[in-house]
């Protein structure tokens, strides 16, 4: 099933200390790279719409941080926008950015998680055919409270009903476009792409996710 992928990648990393962590090397290529390669060596995947900071300069920073070997190996499947300040204003960028192709089916994933793998895709890909919106995730292993502003625990939390989220998430394309352009100002601070199909009335599924497909956050999370 073809499909195509937005992959935000237009923040400041703050947490990071302000170095662009999408740039940064591990294993010999940049962050960026590897989650490109990942869609780009995926014959179902169509169209990969990067997200990167506004100006000249970014996008060339940008291209650079790829390489000229995987951006010949993507050719016209692989393309740029603008984001904008918050993850939201980038993937809703994104989606717009897909509208003359129109894919059936969108996949949203984090630049900053380079070791997501091609069964992970497959596996929202599917689920995401079937129901129309998925997403990975896995039990955290640690026990998770629930805490309100006088730093007192309100609720203590059933584990096994938690999950931790992670990307690729998968949804209808269209259903998710009309998520973003229907969404109220609060929708700003969302901080995935399940919460917004929500607030539209949609259902989610959860597949199965992966323990090593961590997010690069922090400099400590780089090896």
């Amino acid at each position: 099933m073809r499909f195509a992928v937005v992959i935000p990648a237009a923040g400041r990393s703050l947490r990071f200390g302000g170095i662009k962590k999408e740039y940064r090397l591990l294993d010999g290529i940049t962050v960026l790279s590897h989650s490109i390669r990942l869609f780009i060596e995926n014959p179902g995947c169509a169209a990969i719409v990067v997200l990167v900071p506004e100006g000249k300069e970014a996008l060339s920073d940008a291209k650079d941080a790829i390489g000229p070997l995987l951006l010949a190996k993507a050719g016209p499947r692989l393309m740029f926008a603008e984001g904008g300040a918050e993850r939201f204003d980038s993937v809703k960028a994104g989606l717009l950015a897909l509208r003359s192709f129109d894919p059936e089916y969108v996949l949203v994933h984090d630049a900053a998680r380079p070791w997501a793998s091609p069964a992970l895709v497959d596996r929202v890909l599917q689920e995401t055919i079937r129901s129309g919106a998925a997403i990975p995730g896995f039990v955290p292993p640690d026990t998770i409270k629930k805490v309100g502003k006088d730093g007192i625990i309100s609720e203590h939390l059933a584990r096994a009903n938690l999950r931790a989220v992670q990307t690729p998430q998968g949804f209808l394309y269209r259903g998710l476009l009309a998520a973003y352009l229907s969404a109220g100002s609060s929708a700003a601070n969302a901080t995935d792409d399940a919460e917004i199909w929500a607030m539209a009335g949609g259902a989610v599924v959860m597949v199965d996710g992966e323990r090593s497909n961590n997010k690069i956050t922090f400099p400590e999370d780089l090896p």
